[in-house]
């Protein structure tokens, strides 16, 4: 024989004619959701969709610093919204961005979501 659930207002109505306390959890019963709907909407609630300043730096690296550095260099975070932190990879190629740093700056704030960007530190690998 197959046992069929009740809603919570009728368990309660029979939780009340027979004298024992209502069930008051927080909890509801829903319908589960489909997974792509659930996916769609926990991607628009993390921004994972959205372009990040990281991301546009990365794209646009070449332009950045220049075609014959970019591939000893790289950007590695941004502090504080506004510190951008470049490895290179040694203490020669470091020293050449410290020059070009106000020129990596400009070319830094002209780009889309980077126009918070105030300064630049570079490290070297270790």
């Amino acid at each position: 024989m197959l046992k069929k659930q009740f809603g919570r207002k009728i368990r309660n109505l029979i939780a009340a004619f027979r004298g024992l306390p209502p069930e008051e959890s927080q909890s509801m019963q829903k319908n589960p959701r489909a997974i792509g709907d659930t996916i769609a909407i926990l991607l628009k609630k993390i921004s994972i969709t959205k372009t990040t300043p990281e991301q546009v730096i990365r794209d646009n690296w070449e332009g950045i610093v220049g075609q014959n550095i970019s591939g000893r260099c790289h950007p590695v975070k941004i502090l504080n919204s506004d510190v951008l932190i470049i490895q290179s990879e040694n203490a020669v190629i470091r020293s050449e961005l410290q020059i070009q740093k106000q020129k990596i700056l400009a070319n830094l704030q002209r780009l889309p979501r980077c126009a918070k960007i105030s300064d630049i530190r570079f490290i070297a690998n270790r």
